[in-house]
């Protein structure tokens, strides 16, 4: 009889753990193979895979407990079923691990209508209706960020000539486009990117912000009609420089630099690209340099429009669409140019006091526009949103209902415009809440999202949803939190009366969003009508970027219980060019059901009946009871000035 093996290194020799440990390595390499590609095809998420790694870590202890375990007994022959199961634990989990291994991974915790973001591939749950939802797709909730996500940040202008800045913008935003197109690649979309556009900040902290594992900067200095792009991939963690490129080029040749850097970074970031990605890449670009210089002179002059004080909302769309006008005759493709100039006609048709002709001609401007946009654009899910924004703006709503809700479940992440504002008023909340999560994945800092997210919840009678969105806005944009119109209406829902009192009581009396949530937290609280008309008459009105005093006395006539004047407001709307999509802004607005009745406003009651959309929209909040000597006083003032602000 042998003399038992002594010592460790014999006893491991004894129980096999070194056969063990070999058969690992190999299976591990093999199986590793197969994983890349099955990953590939089915997009697995970061976090799905480091989930199993890290349980595939733990067995693979337990199997050599196991083995050392039979190695005792001096039971080598393992039965066939526990062989099987110890053969593939020990495979899966050593493939994944060096997978792990391989990849860098990041996290990180707690992180005016507009023209559309750049697209993402991303996917978003669809299960809305609950806040877990939204906090899941927001950058402000602890999530693990994808190690193939990247945000183009603006490239710096080292040109002498500072008006060179809309050139580097345009490149910048043509890279961002061309990495937009690559399935399997999160894509941060411009309003968010370009918010660090000349801030001091690290890498780490703007990852974090974006919810990005990779930033992609650079500079360009242009002389003449020769350019110098520098361009760098920076991993968002650490800083560490992952590739970088100089390229030298002609002015006109420098168009093609943005195709080579999103290839080299989709290399970096092992995204295979193939022939179609390719062919989607080189369509998404803008063909004409001085198109896209057009399209960001004209893009800085729409922002302003929108946001810097003392700039007239309409007149400043006027001089903005003087710029998408040259980029258009430049490039007569230019999708996104077509998207940004429909918003001058659709806020012509929301404005008071513009003559028949006036509205009638920005009714035609805005379906044509809105036309072009959809037959250029590359994007699917755009298309949609554009085909959609426009029909609501038509006289012919056969079919819109079903158009409205194949453009919001269509996959992507493109932020629509007035769309959603309309389809909330139609019972869509929950899926305008999915759409803009999505959003919000790849535009985590895009606030016209947040505000859109906020208007639907409370159109449809989610007040909770409406806070949660505030918060998470507020928690992103690290503004704080911030009093609004619409919070207070959120806390009235909620009964929480006291709280939305002190919400309007620390803000500025000014602006129709203001004037509404006056009178709906008024009501709620039962405040007294004549005191409480006394209080309305207080509120400035015309201090306002919008000009839509004719809706918000709709919904205020409404609201106060008039609905003979309700009525009266709501025939000259009806009347109007586009009047179905003001009407559909009452509603939005009123939050009170049917703020008027369709024998009021024959045109929309016949959009409705071919539309398929439903009728009445239910009342978000209920009133208390007015004592029968209040029935008589009517809360609205016509008198009251024009103008309205939003929150």
């Amino acid at each position: 009889m042998n003399e038992a093996p002594t010592g460790f290194f014999a006893r491991l020799k004894q129980r096999k753990l070194v056969q063990w440990a070999v058969a690992y390595v190999a299976f591990a390499f093999a199986l590793i193979q197969g994983a890349d590609v099955v990953a590939q095809q089915f997009g697995w998420p970061e976090g799905v895979r480091r989930g199993i790694t890290l349980a595939l870590v733990l067995g693979f202890f337990v199997v050599l407990v196991l083995a050392w375990y039979h190695g005792e007994r001096g039971a080598q022959r393992v039965n066939g079923t526990e062989l099987l199961i110890i053969t593939l634990l020990l495979a899966v989990g050593g493939g994944l691990l060096w997978r792990y291994a391989r990849a860098p991974v990041v996290s990180v915790a707690g992180s005016s209508m507009g023209v559309a973001a750049a697209n993402s591939t991303v996917s978003v749950s669809h299960e809305v209706g609950a806040t877990s939802a939204s906090m899941a797709a927001s950058p402000t909730a602890s999530q693990s960020i994808l190690a193939k996500s990247i945000a183009v940040l603006p490239f710096e202008n080292l040109s002498d000539d500072k008006d060179n800045v809309f050139f580097s913008d345009g490149l910048s935003e043509e890279i961002l486009n061309s990495l937009a197109r690559i399935d399997g690649l999160r894509v941060i979309g411009r309003t968010s990117s370009f918010q660090f556009k000349g801030k001091d900040l690290d890498s780490r902290t703007i990852g974090a912000r974006l919810g990005v594992a990779n930033l992609l900067e650079g500079s360009v200095r242009r002389e003449g009609e020769r350019a110098r792009v520098t361009a760098q991939l920076i991993r968002a963690s650490d800083g560490t420089q992952l590739w970088s490129q100089t390229y030298d080029r002609t002015v006109k040749d420098s168009l093609a630099v943005q195709l080579d850097i999103a290839e080299q970074v989709a290399g970096v970031l092992n995204v295979v690209l193939d022939d179609k990605q390719r062919a989607q890449m080189r369509a998404a670009g803008v063909k004409n340099v001085d198109a896209f210089i057009a399209y960001q002179k004209g893009w800085k002059l729409y922002i302003e429009a929108h946001s810097k004080p003392g700039v007239d909302l309409i007149d400043g769309l006027r001089q903005a669409n003087v710029e998408f006008d040259k980029a258009i005759a430049l490039d007569p493709n230019f999708s996104f140019a077509y998207f940004a100039k429909a918003d001058l006609y659709e806020h012509t048709l929301m404005a008071d006091g513009r003559s028949h002709a006036e509205l009638l001609d920005a009714q035609r401007a805005a379906l044509y526009t809105l036309e072009r946009a959809a037959d250029t654009s590359p994007d699917p899910q755009q298309r949609d949103l554009a085909l959609a924004e426009r029909q609501l703006l038509s006289d012919d709503w056969h079919g819109l209902a079903d158009r409205i809700e194949t453009a919001l479940k269509q996959p992507g992440c493109s932020a629509p415009n007035w769309m959603p504002v309309f389809a909330s008023a139609f019972g869509y909340g929950d899926l305008i809440e999915n759409l803009g999560a999505r959003v919000n994945v790849c535009d985590p800092l895009n606030g016209i999202n947040y505000h859109t997210r906020t208007s639907a919840a409370l159109a449809t009678g989610h007040p909770q949803r409406a806070l949660d969105v505030l918060a998470m806005y507020w928690k992103a944009s690290e503004l704080g939190p911030t009093p609004t119109a619409s919070q207070a209406i959120a806390l009235a829902m909620l009964g929480r009366i006291g709280e939305a009192q002190a919400t309007l009581a620390s803000m500025q009396p000014s602006g129709g969003g203001y004037y509404i949530a006056q009178l709906i937290v008024g009501r709620a609280a039962g405040e007294d009508p004549v005191k409480l008309r006394a209080s309305l008459q207080k509120v400035d009105r015309k201090n306002s970027k919008l000009q839509m005093g004719d809706i918000t006395d709709t919904a205020a006539a409404a609201l106060s219980g008039d609905r003979a004047q309700a009525n009266r407001h709501a025939a000259l709307l009806d009347a109007r060019p586009a009047g179905g999509l003001l009407l559909a802004i009452v509603v939005t607005d009123c939050q009170c059901g049917a703020p008027f009745d369709l024998d009021a406003t024959p045109h929309f009651k016949a959009l409705l009946a071919e539309s398929g959309l439903r009728w009445p929209p239910p009342q978000t909040i209920k009133y208390p009871a007015r004592s029968a000597g209040n029935e008589s006083h009517s809360i609205f003032t016509p008198a009251v000035g024009k103008g309205t602000a939003r929150d």
